[in-house]
């Protein structure tokens, strides 16, 4: 099967979902279900996954996205994917994920004041940004990949937004192209170009908060005067 029939075979619309659906549960609060649809921040259809019983219950499956995924239901449910399909679709997945995470948290970090009061002890570096996307969204990226408002390095308290450019997926490109291509319908037979399409990389908006580091006031107040060398002498 050619990569552009591969792309009109998976060319199914995706539901969002919410969010926080996504977010790690435990073990004995999930259930599983096999999806009968794509879903973006869940997995794609014919999928077992493990969702929290009351999106089970009030929207997947009321909403016809789901069935409990009994031994019957995943045997009747089940899609067969090429190699190919599954890393199409995965990839996809990963990228709508990480810009949902994106869009529903801030990075959040910590920094002293320096002897002015208003400029950061020690600034905030491209590379701690990426570190943090990796660690705490999910992406890899590198340091390369963050744009800043201005400069190279941020050195003042406060909220901000950062650009975090990643690779657009290779299925998103390829149903653009084909939706460029014809007016309706995905042929059986399509000509496509060595390599695809042309690589493309979107800026991601992602929130930053950096606050003041408070320890080491913290520390003073709590060893009280004695820790300044205002308590009784020794007698």
């Amino acid at each position: 099967m050619s990569l552009l029939a591969t792309v009109c075979r998976l060319s199914r619309p995706i539901t969002p979902g919410p969010t926080t659906s996504t977010r790690a549960m435990s073990k004995k609060r999930a259930v599983n279900v096999v999806l009968l649809e794509d879903l973006a921040l869940q997995g794609f259809a014919g999928e077992t996954v493990a969702v929290k019983p009351g999106y089970a219950r009030n929207f997947l499956i009321p909403g016809r996205k789901a069935v409990y995924a009994t031994a019957d239901n995943k045997a009747l449910h089940v899609v067969e994917r090429s190699d190919e399909e599954r890393r199409l679709l995965e990839e996809r997945r990963d990228f709508v994920q990480f810009k949902a995470r994106a869009a529903d948290r801030a990075l959040t970090f910590t920094r002293k004041i320096s002897l002015d009061g208003t400029s950061l002890e020690q600034p905030l570096t491209k590379a701690e940004l990426a570190g943090a996307v990796r660690k705490q969204l999910k992406r890899r990226v590198e340091e390369t990949d963050i744009r800043l408002p201005r400069g190279t390095e941020v050195n003042v308290l406060g909220d901000l937004e950062i650009k975090v450019e990643v690779g657009v997926p290779q299925l998103l490109l390829l149903q653009e192209h084909l939706q460029q291509q014809q007016d309706g319908g995905c042929p059986t037979a399509m000509g496509e170009k060595k390599g695809g399409v042309k690589e493309k990389r979107e800026a991601v908006s992602v929130k930053v908060n950096i606050l003041k580091d408070e320890t080491k006031r913290d520390q003073r107040v709590s060893r009280g005067p004695d820790a300044e060398g205002g308590g009784k002498p020794n007698e």
